[in-house]
C-alpha cells in the first residue's frame, strides 16, 4: 500500500543515453529540454508580473514548481521546485514578492541554459541530435534571458516607484 517516493516516475524518464557520447553531452542533450521547456515557461511568468496578475502568478509560481520538484530525481531540479513553492507562496506576503519567483525560475533556467550551450560548444558536434539540441537550449536561454529582465525591470521600477511615492513625489492613482 505505500509507496516509496523514489518510486514514482519523474518526467524525464524518456532521458536518451548515446553510446559513444561522454556523460557530460548526454546530460546537456537531456537538460536541453528542461531549458527549452522551462525557459518559455520563465518567460510566461514573467509577463503574468506585467500584466499585474499577483494571483494568479503565484499559481502559475506554484503549479511550476511543483512540475520542476518532479521533472527529475536530480537535486538540481528539486531544490529549484522546493524553492520556487516556496518564493511563489511567500510572494504575496513579501514587499515586492512577487518578483521572486519569475526572476529565481528565470535565472536558474538561463544558469542551465550557459551550462549546456557551453558543453555543447566543446563537444557532440558530430551527432545527429546536436543542432536541434543546441537550438533548444538557444532558445530557452533567450527566453529566459528575457525573462530575468523583464522581471528585474519591473521591480526596479517599483522600487523607484514606491521611492517617489514614500517621498511624496508621486501620488498613488485610485
Amino acid at each position: 500500500m505505500s509507496e516509496s517516493f523514489n518510486s514514482l516516475p519523474s518526467f524525464s524518464d524518456q532521458a536518451v543515453s548515446y553510446a559513444g557520447q561522454s556523460s557530460a553531452y548526454t546530460e546537456a542533450v537531456n537538460s536541453a529540454r528542461f531549458v527549452k521547456g522551462f525557459g518559455i515557461a520563465a518567460l510566461v511568468y514573467a509577463l503574468s508580473t506585467v500584466l499585474g496578475m499577483a494571483i494568479l502568478s503565484g499559481g502559475i509560481g506554484v503549479g511550476v514548481g511543483l512540475f520542476i520538484f518532479r521533472y527529475d530525481t536530480g537535486n538540481y531540479y528539486r531544490y529549484l521546485g522546493i524553492a520556487m513553492i516556496v518564493l511563489s507562496i511567500a510572494g504575496g506576503l513579501l514587499p515586492f514578492g512577487f518578483f521572486l519567483g519569475p526572476l529565481i525560475l528565470s535565472c536558474a533556467v538561463l544558469w542551465k541554459g550557459v551550462q549546456v550551450l557551453r558543453v555543447l560548444s566543446k563537444e557532440g558536434r558530430e551527432d545527429k541530435d546536436w543542432p536541434a539540441t543546441r537550438k533548444r537550449a538557444i532558445l530557452g536561454s533567450v527566453a529566459s534571458g528575457f525573462g530575468t529582465g523583464i522581471t528585474v525591470i519591473l521591480l526596479l521600477l517599483s522600487i523607484v516607484g514606491a521611492l517617489l511615492m514614500a517621498a511624496g513625489k508621486l501620488q498613488r492613482i485610485e
